[in-house]
């Protein structure tokens, strides 16, 4: 379970927002056309993806190198799977799951999900105090 931050998620004040980030490789020769893809991206994609709870989507690319860096903000601590993934009403849309399937195909094969290792609003706030369970999260492995 993901500890979600307690602040004004564009639901309100006191809905909790979940965070999310992925990471991918882009095929070989196809950064630019990517880049371009989603400088222009659908308004069916769009107007899918903030139905389905999305309240802001970043990719970062790794200077020197085809490797992206997804960050998502929901509305809500929710399962993107459920939301966005394969069989979701956000798919059922021609256009978004047309845009899904082609940059899957064509671009980078999907998404890895990251593990979230340190968080301001979570470790800072157990150091000083204001938040309980001080030891550290319970469900986050670590090496041995």
């Amino acid at each position: 379970a993901q500890d979600p931050e307690w602040r004004d998620s564009g639901g309100g004040p006191g809905v909790p927002m979940g965070r999310h980030c992925f990471s991918t490789e882009v095929r070989e020769g196809k950064l630019d056309e990517y880049i371009n893809y989603h400088d222009k991206i659908w308004p069916e994609v769009v107007a899918g993806l903030r139905s389905a709870g999305l309240t802001q989507l970043t990719i970062f690319r790794v200077p020197g190198t085809r490797r992206l860096v997804m960050y998502i903000e929901t509305a809500g601590d929710i399962s993107l799977e459920k939301a966005i993934g394969p069989g979701s009403r956000y798919r059922e849309d021609p256009r978004c799951k047309e845009w899904e399937d082609l940059m899957d195909a064509d671009f980078h094969g999907g998404w890895t999900k990251c593990e979230e290792v340190h968080s301001s609003d979570v470790e800072w706030n157990m150091a000083l105090g204001l938040q309980e369970g001080a030891g550290g999260r319970p469900d986050r492995k670590r090496e041995t």
